[in-house]
Order: C-alpha cells, then structure tokens, then sequence
C-alpha cells in the first residue's frame, strides 16, 4: 500500500528529473522562487520580530507562523482564509505567542505579496 508521502515523493522525483529539458528548468526555476520568496519571508519576519524586541529564542514560532499564513493565503481565499487565519492565530495564542505581533506578521506577509493593480487610461 503507497502512502500519501510516497505517492507525492515520486510524483516529486517524476517532475524534477524530467528527460525534457524545457520542462526541467521550468520545475527548477518554480523551485528557486519559492525559496527565494521564503527567505523573504523570514527576513521580513525577523524585522518585525527585532522592532517588537521579541526574545531570540522565540523566533522560531514566530517564523512558522509566517510560513504558515503565507501557505494558507497561496491556498485559500476570501472567508475561508480568514478562518483559516483565525485558526492559526488562535493556536499559535494558546503557545503563548503575543497577539499584538502575530497580527503585525499577519499583515507584513499578507501584504508583502499583494499586487496593486495596474490600471492604465488611453
């Protein structure tokens, strides 16, 4: 029986050792920016965390909680983001995490990719 962790590992390997060369950059390029676009995160988080002169040894959640908000606005929309958030926000208080910091990571990473929209008059 394949469980759900193999089943995406293949699929995984299928994609990135692609024998079409074209498609290859293409997963890799895919790869490459999302890293990159996790590292902003955390260095944004990081800035925020150093403005509230959080303790260094709570990074951590903290981080994972910007990890967390940035998959769930890639995934969801609308009402159901919202509860999700809430969700996420509501557990990460129950660790003991500041409210008043989470909702400052909540908004730098929700607005950190929100594009303006690009409106031109002839």
């Amino acid at each position: 029986m394949l469980t759900k962790a193999s089943v995406r590992t293949e699929r995984w390997l299928r994609k990135y050792n692609e024998t079409n060369p074209a498609k290859r950059q293409y997963v890799s390029s895919q790869v490459a920016y999302e890293f990159d676009l996790q590292e902003k995160i955390e260095k944004t988080v990081k800035e925020v965390l150093a403005e509230a002169a959080v303790s260094t040894i709570l990074n951590i959640p903290y981080i994972n909680f910007g990890r967390k908000i940035y998959a769930l606005a890639k995934r969801y929309t609308g009402k159901q983001l919202q509860s999700e958030i809430d969700y996420v926000m509501y557990k990460s208080l129950g660790r003991g995490l500041d409210k008043a910091v989470l909702t400052k990571i909540m908004d730098v990473v929700l607005n950190m990719f929100t594009q303006p929209e690009q409106r031109t008059t002839d």
